[in-house]
C-alpha cells in the first residue's frame, strides 16, 4: 500500500505553466530559479537536505513577505524525505504539515492546498492501515478546495487517482475508479506548458502511475 503514495512525490517533471488567478508576488532571481530546478532534478537524500537549506535561505531572504514559493516547495521536499527515511518518516511528515500551512497562511491557493494534502498523506502513510481512516479527512479535504479554486489543476486528479488506486475496490477504489482520473490529469497536462519557478511536476508521476493502471 505504501508503494503508490511515494510516486507523486518522488515522481516530479516539467510541465506546467497556467496563469493562475492567485497573485504571483514571487521573487524570481536566479537563486531561486535554480533552486527550483535542482527540485525537479533531485533524487538523493542528501541532496534533498541541501535543498531544504537552500529554499530556507531564500524565504529568509526575500523582499517580498507574500512569497509563498520557497515554503511549498519546502513542504514538497519534507514529504520527499519522509517517504524515503523510514526511521525519521514521523518527523519530516511533521515538517511538511508546518511549511504547507505556512505557505497557505501566505497564499491559500490551489497548489498550496495539494502541498498540505501531499503533506497529510505523507503523515498518514507512516502507518497507512492504523492511520487510513484518522488521516482521510484531512488528506481529501485540502484537494477538494484546490478543485474548487482551480478545476483544470492536474495536480489534484493526480493525487486523487494515487489515493482511489490504493483503496480495496469493494470501498469504492481500484484502477478503474482512477482512470477517469488520470485521463483528465492527462488532458490537463497537454494544455500546459514549463514554467521556471511555478509548480511544474505531474507527467513523470502520471507515466508511473499508467504502469500501475493502464490507461
Amino acid at each position: 500500500m505504501r508503494h503508490y503514495y511515494i510516486l507523486p512525490f518522488i515522481c516530479f517533471a516539467c510541465i506546467f505553466k497556467n496563469a493562475p488567478t492567485f497573485a504571483q508576488t514571487i521573487n524570481s532571481d536566479k537563486d531561486l530559479i535554480e533552486a527550483v530546478a535542482t527540485f525537479n532534478s533531485t533524487s538523493k537524500n542528501q541532496d534533498y537536505l541541501k535543498l531544504i537549506s537552500r529554499f530556507e535561505q531564500i524565504e529568509k531572504s526575500t523582499t517580498n513577505n507574500k512569497d509563498w514559493i520557497p515554503a511549498y516547495y519546502i513542504s514538497l521536499v519534507y514529504a520527499r524525505l519522509s517517504f524515503k527515511n523510514k526511521n525519521r518518516d514521523e518527523l519530516y511528515a511533521d515538517q511538511s504539515i508546518q511549511w504547507a500551512k505556512k505557505s497557505l497562511a501566505i497564499e491559500p491557493n490551489a497548489e498550496n492546498y495539494c502541498a498540505l494534502s501531499m503533506a497529510q498523506t505523507a503523515k498518514m502513510a507512516v502507518n497507512p492501515y492504523l492511520r487510513w481512516l484518522r488521516y482521510e479527512k484531512a488528506i481529501y479535504e485540502p484537494l477538494e478546495k484546490a478543485k474548487k479554486m482551480d478545476s483544470n489543476n492536474p495536480r489534484v486528479y493526480i493525487l486523487e487517482a494515487s489515493l482511489k488506486m490504493n483503496i480495496p475496490t469493494f470501498f469504492g477504489g481500484g484502477c478503474d475508479k482512477s482512470k477517469p482520473m488520470l485521463m483528465k490529469a492527462k488532458q490537463l497536462l497537454a494544455m500546459q506548458t514549463p514554467d521556471s519557478i511555478l509548480p511544474n511536476w505531474g507527467l513523470t508521476t502520471l507515466a508511473e502511475l499508467r504502469g500501475a493502471c493502464p490507461f
